[in-house]
């Protein structure tokens, strides 16, 4: 297969996608199955422009139809909008036209056919109508209420948790440090107090034959992974290097000597702004749809009927309780007949 034919199929089976869903008339159950009963709304709607496609002997696909579906098309990419410059503009449209006859020939055959009649199509219908609908709603709910934030909400967001932001942190940062693990607590102190500062510590472990126990932790912070996380956080918390201390974790004992700091490092702030700022907006126009129900539910008089839920929750475990019973009665039984 070469790649216009891939590219056509490719395109084509997009488009038959995109065009399929905008048939749903957002009507109740009775509307819709009159409206695909009958042919299209399209086709009963005169067709304007240069003719560029005729279909049982009607224009099927003018210039001005290709042109809308196209806008319809790149809405829903914009992606695609952004490559069209990279692209020959009458190659792109004949892949669309090839996409947009693909969809009416399945059109004209299902209509001709009567399978939009089945009970079938109609049940799906109804099903994906539905949904979009809902879908539909749901955005404009939404959409209805404007959240906004602040710049500095924004800046006091980022202050706060730049160390758990994805993308923001350029480098944890840590502590470059070794350390020896001992058993016994009163070895682990004199070793230390003959190791007083980080060059002393290879010295010792070098006189006293541990130069093979010394493991190198290289750069720890609070994310660093591969060793007990008593030790690792205590290592991260060490404020002044470089240094040699006693660290107890978890039944062991390490000297461990610290030789250099490293300060985290962020992406500045004014880079990542925008970014943050839409992500809260985000966040608030959740907090504020689930508020807006809330209000709603009372100004509808929603009610639940818990006592059902309260029911059924009763009598899962008399269930429950009665299958344990079943499971007792027989062996009773089996036991009553042996001894009989």
């Amino acid at each position: 297969m070469n790649k216009i034919t891939h590219k056509k199929m490719l395109m084509s089976g997009v488009i038959a996608s995109l065009s399929l869903l905008p048939g749903c008339s957002m009507l109740d159950n009775t509307s819709t199955q009159e409206a695909t009963t009958s042919r299209s709304s399209a086709d009963s709607q005169p067709m304007t422009g240069e003719v560029l496609v005729t279909l049982k002997g009607k224009p099927a696909i003018t210039t001005d139809s290709l042109a809308a579906e196209k806008e319809k098309f790149l809405k829903a990419n914009p992606q695609i909008k952004a490559a069209l410059g990279f692209m020959d503009p009458k190659a792109f449209d004949r892949n669309l036209l090839e996409g947009l006859i693909g969809q009416r020939i399945a059109d004209e055959f299902v209509i001709d056919n009567g399978i939009n009649k089945t009970a079938q199509y109609q049940a799906e219908l109804r099903d994906l109508c539905e949904s979009m609908e809902r879908m539909l709603n749901a955005k404009f709910f939404s959409e209805k209420t404007t959240a906004t934030v602040s710049d500095s909400e924004v800046k006091s967001f980022y202050d706060l948790n730049k160390d758990k932001l994805r993308g923001v942190i350029v480098s944890a940062g840590g502590v470059e440090a070794a350390g020896i693990e001992f058993d016994d607590a009163a070895q682990a102190r004199a070793f230390m107090a003959r190791a007083k500062n980080a060059q002393d510590f290879r010295k010792t472990a070098q006189t006293d034959n541990m130069t093979a126990k010394i493991k190198d932790f290289k750069l720890i912070n609070n994310q660093s992974v591969g060793l007990d996380e008593v030790l690792r956080d205590k290592i991260a918390a060490i404020k002044t290097v470089p240094t040699v201390e006693l660290i107890e974790a978890n039944g062991k004992y390490w000297v461990v000597a610290a030789t250099a700091k490293e300060e985290p490092k962020y992406r500045p702030y004014n880079e990542i702004r925008d970014a943050l700022k839409q992500e809260l907006e985000k966040n608030k126009r959740v907090e504020l749809f689930e508020k807006e129900i809330d209000k709603l539910r009372k100004e509808y008089g929603v009610t639940v009927n818990e006592e059902y839920f309260k029911v059924e929750e009763a009598s899962s475990e008399a269930l429950d309780n009665r299958g344990g019973m079943a499971a007792i009665e027989p062996a009773q039984k089996s036991e009553e007949k042996r001894v009989a």
